[in-house]
């Protein structure tokens, strides 16, 4: 264990910039106490922690095996790093979790097609674990889930969800269809299905649009269902994450 006195010293200098480039692409820095429970659970390996001082008896906690180096500092230093309030006196550089392969898909299945926004995903991902989702699957237009700020709105649930990157999409889900999966997408159009009145099957996959256009054209077109969420008229559309957090909760209440 070791005080850092200097803002400056080379020991901390992944966490000073909350962009992702501050970090090796093989690294990303998680923080927060919510994101740490979950890390110190799962089998990730941690290459250093940086907290205040007040935030060691937590880590004695709930860490039962620390082997990595830990470097304190008072909160004056501390408050000087970008995020403070976002990052809560706690950060730690660990391995960046990988993408899992075609063959490791299962159970029920979400698809993020052509999202931005981290924290549209990172929400998302927490819904995916809320409500017993399988798989995430992403496509090349996607912002990675594993980005300092998606596993922080994710409140670290990132790290019990299996997220797949898809390089052809349209291919592999036609390939999950002949497996027997399902394919939803959501949409306000003339054709789509009442989210109220669909009865999902045991295998199903859920396709969330992107933020500003929706679901690709391509997609919609080989989805067996498109559902909609019955809201006012007045209002044209809801927020990507919220909308992904009804429909998955339908999804579990059946």
């Amino acid at each position: 264990m070791k005080q850092i006195t200097d803002i400056n010293d080379q020991n901390i200098s992944e966490f000073i910039s909350l962009k992702q480039s501050s970090v090796d692409e093989k690294y990303v820095v998680v923080e927060s106490k919510n994101v740490f429970k979950k890390l110190f659970k799962n089998d990730i390996k941690i290459h250093k922690v940086f907290c205040t001082d007040e935030n060691l008896e937590f880590i004695n906690e709930h860490c039962q095996k620390k082997d990595f180096p830990i470097y304190t500092a008072n909160n004056e230093l501390m408050k000087k790093i970008v995020g403070h309030k976002i990052h809560q006196g706690m950060m730690a550089v660990i391995d960046k979790p990988k993408y899992v392969s075609y063959e490791q898909i299962q159970d029920n299945v979400v698809v993020l097609n052509g999202l931005t926004s981290p924290e549209n995903v990172g929400s998302i991902v927490r819904s995916c674990a809320a409500f017993g989702i399988g798989t995430l699957i992403i496509d090349e237009k996607t912002c990675s889930p594993f980005l300092r700020r998606c596993i922080r709105v994710s409140t670290g649930n990132l790290f019990n969800i299996k997220v797949y990157k898809s390089t052809n999409l349209l291919e592999d889900l036609k390939k999950l269809q002949k497996e027997g999966y399902s394919l939803l997408s959501t949409a306000n159009s003339s054709k789509a299905v009442s989210l109220q009145k669909y009865k999902f099957t045991p295998k199903s996959i859920i396709v969330i649009g992107s933020e500003g256009h929706g679901a690709e054209k391509e997609v919609l077109d080989l989805s067996d269902t498109i559902l909609k969420i019955d809201i006012d008229d007045e209002v044209t559309s809801l927020n990507a994450a919220i909308a992904a957090s009804i429909v998955l909760y339908q999804l579990s209440v059946q």
